[in-house]
């Protein structure tokens, strides 16, 4: 990746950016999708299983009502083979097969309720007729658990009543009515075949009793009632008395979404569940899985072709800035690149050779400044050169640096947006440009030659003012005519340098500069009413300015005090010697 182009890294890491952007909107959308579906599959199976509850319930409801009114009405018993005439009104119900009326010596009549002539109900047999006979104690009715009629082998369930109507004696003394529940009865409400009633093509709902078996005829196993062993953790919660919903291994062994509870019918202690396959409830979730993948995939290769154009677009032309900024860094100043585009790449590339050619140009002075002054070789030119390092530094420099990062954020812009960057660096560029053309003329201040040096002040503080919005209070005191060129230029570059640290980062509004020339020393006091700082700060942080100003103090042999305050201003205090050679009038007038 060291070596790579800039094309390719971009559009590595914009098909990288695709890649996770998709990942990630594919994942929480599939996931949100599987959440939403399990958590509708658990509420949809709740609902029937409460559905299929309420209507059991009140099945068993229905059919205790039914015969305690019949038990009620039956007031004598008739000859075997004719049914009482009080149960008329039931004959032919769907939910009946048979009735019984059991006596102290069994069964005194019995009947079918189909209204077929000759029709025989099954015996009940003797094991059932005790078991009535045990739970009818205390109880007005009783619904006995499922068995296993011993003469056909087919289950069973009876509804018994006390009949207190009859005359009492021996024939009439407890005298039970028992009623045949038909299973089909139960299957009609719990066995559905149908996908259309939310329970699609695997999805079933049946009773299991105490003893693990099948009270209802399982959706694929016809003959399952007492037959089907159900131990699973749904059937163990139910009859443990829990009610929710899990996802499990059913009686099938398949996985299944499961919602379970507790029959509430008295005398039994009986499970219902609903359950449905996973694989069936959560095929939508992986049919938008699908559709999901193959859009991503859409997505991927229309993005790749966009990011493959742009970066193209993009890089090209900043490539070939780079490898003429490589070769400016290397010396070789006779750059002109061709301008191909008239947009802002264009007009970098313009601004690119007007900074090489005014680079080429400083530089050649430069060299010329050395081969002509070669005696000031250290103590000029080389001071002169960290001075423009400096500068550069903290106004070309840092702008460079703001513009790099300009350039780097249009990695992740498009459209109009790239369009506002643009223009923005073109702004960057026009204040370089003018950044350049101040350093070119603060090079050498010719007012310093020309005049004193409270002139040069004045001059200094009106273009600052002009240009930053600062107020300046300049106050001078003392004769300048007999100063040190040396020590004036340095005065000149300290003063300089703090009004340009003030300018940018004090965001003050005036500023008072007093200076003060005694016999043996030069004063100069700069002081704002900026936001202030915190000087260890700043230079454990490595600023120039600071330092810049240090320096030059330390090179006339100076002392500089630096006080500031965050939110209180800041004052610099700069005292520097005076030594005057070949000067004939000592006088030094105020004012």
């Amino acid at each position: 990746m060291k070596n790579t182009p800039l094309s390719e890294k971009l559009i590595l890491y914009f098909v990288l950016l695709g890649l996770g952007a998709i990942l990630i909107i594919g994942t929480v959308s599939f996931y949100g999708a599987k959440m939403a579906l399990k958590n509708r599959t658990f509420d949809q199976m709740t609902s029937l299983r409460t559905l299929k509850k309420k209507q059991v319930v009140q099945f068993y409801a229905d059919r205790v009502r039914d015969i305690t009114i019949m038990a009620a009405t039956v007031t004598s018993a008739p000859d075997e083979g004719r049914y009482p005439a009080p149960l008329a009104p039931w004959m032919g119900a769907q939910y009946f097969t048979a009735y019984y009326i059991l006596g102290q010596q069994g069964v005194i009549t019995q009947g079918c309720f189909n209204l077929r002539p000759h029709s025989k109900p099954p015996a009940i047999s003797g094991q059932s007729v005790s078991k009535i006979r045990n739970m009818i104690k205390g109880h007005s009715a009783v619904i006995t658990d499922l068995c296993t009629d011993g003469r056909t082998g087919n289950p069973c369930q009876y509804v018994a009543a006390e009949i207190k109507g009859l005359n009492s004696g021996a024939r009439g003394r407890n005298n039970i009515l028992v009623l045949s529940i038909s299973m089909e009865a139960i299957n009609t409400i719990m066995l559905d075949n149908s996908p259309l009633n939310g329970l699609g093509l695997s999805g079933e709902t049946y009773l299991v009793g105490p003893d693990y078996l099948m009270r209802s005829t399982s959706r694929f196993q016809p003959r399952s009632v007492l037959k089907t062993l159900i131990r699973t953790k749904p059937v163990l919660e139910a009859l443990a008395g829990r009610d929710g919903f899990t996802k499990t291994t059913g009686y099938r062994n398949i996985p299944v979404f499961s919602s379970y509870d507790k029959l509430a019918v008295p005398g039994l202690n009986w499970a219902i569940v609903a359950e449905i396959d996973v694989r069936e409830a959560m095929a939508p979730v992986y049919k938008t899985l699908m559709w999901i993948l193959l859009l991503s995939l859409t997505i991927m290769v229309i993005f790749f072709a966009f990011v493959l154009f742009i970066s193209r677009r993009i890089t090209k032309p900043l490539k070939r800035l780079n490898d003429a900024t490589i070769n400016l860094g290397r010396g070789h100043y006779d750059l002109d690149l061709p301008v191909t585009t008239h947009d802002e790449i264009g007009a970098l590339t313009e601004s690119f050779n007007l900074m090489a050619r005014q680079i080429k140009q400083k530089t050649n002075e430069l060299q010329q400044e050395r081969f002509g002054r070669m005696r000031s070789v250290i103590d000029g030119e080389e001071m002169e050169r960290q001075r423009l390092s400096r500068e550069l530094h903290d106004g070309i420099g840092q702008q460079l640096i703001a513009i790099t990062l300009r350039l780097e954020s249009l990695l992740y812009q498009e459209g109009k947006d790239i369009r506002t960057s643009i223009k923005e660096l073109k702004k960057y560029f026009d204040q370089i440009i003018d950044e350049v053309r101040r350093i070119s003329n603060n090079l050498m201040p010719s007012v310093l030659e020309l005049f004193s040096i409270p002139i040069a002040f004045r001059n200094l503080f009106s273009e600052t003012e002009e240009h930053s919005g600062l107020r300046i209070h300049f106050e001078a005191k003392g004769y300048f005519d007999d100063l040190d060129k040396k020590l004036k230029t340095y005065i000149y570059r300290l003063t300089q340098e703090a009004l340009t640290n003030i300018v940018k980062h004090a965001e003050a509004r005036e500023v008072w500069v007093n200076l003060n020339r005694n016999p043996d020393n030069l004063a100069l006091v700069i002081r704002d009413d900026g936001r202030g700082f915190i000087p260890e700060a700043a230079s454990r942080d490595g600023g120039n300015g600071i330092h810049n100003m240090r320096e030059r103090v330390s090179l006339l042999h100076g002392q500089i005090g630096i006080s500031s305050v965050p939110g209180k201003g800041t004052t610099i205090t700069v005292n520097v010697p005076i030594i005057i050679t070949n000067v004939k009038n000592q006088d030094f007038p105020r004012g």
